[in-house]
């Protein structure tokens, strides 16, 4: 089975939880967040002309990524992509890009749709 045990409630050190809005289950925290061209947040429009709001992250424990890395559409040039799922209810959260050089720094990222996360209240 790919979709693990849930272990909500770790702590990322003292960093805001982000869960999946569809399961509440832990996806990354906010120390996590990754800047790339200066931003960590994202906007943009697919070949479907749907718009894609999402944050960039160095690490999300709470995702998987499935299916083969492609070059096609990526937003990010020098990067494959494939797409990025809830490790534990399988819903689908963004995307992890891997750079397609040994020289690609990062080396790796995750694409998570603003939409598909929620951070529970103090």
């Amino acid at each position: 089975m790919i979709f693990a045990t849930s272990f909500r409630g770790i702590g990322g050190n003292g960093a805001r939880a982000l869960q999946c809005r569809a399961c509440g289950s832990l996806v990354t925290h906010s120390d996590h967040l990754l800047a790339l061209a200066g931003m960590n947040r994202h906007v943009f429009v697919n070949p479907s002309g749907i718009e894609c709001d999402f944050q960039t992250f160095v690490s999300c424990p709470g995702a998987i990524a499935l299916g083969d890395p492609t070059a096609e559409h990526t937003w990010f040039s020098g990067y494959v992509w494939s797409m990025a799922f809830c490790r534990y209810c399988g819903q689908h959260l963004g995307w992890y890009y891997q750079g397609m050089s040994q020289i690609s720094r990062p080396t790796e990222f995750w694409g998570i749709l603003v939409s598909r996360m929620v951070s529970p209240s103090s």
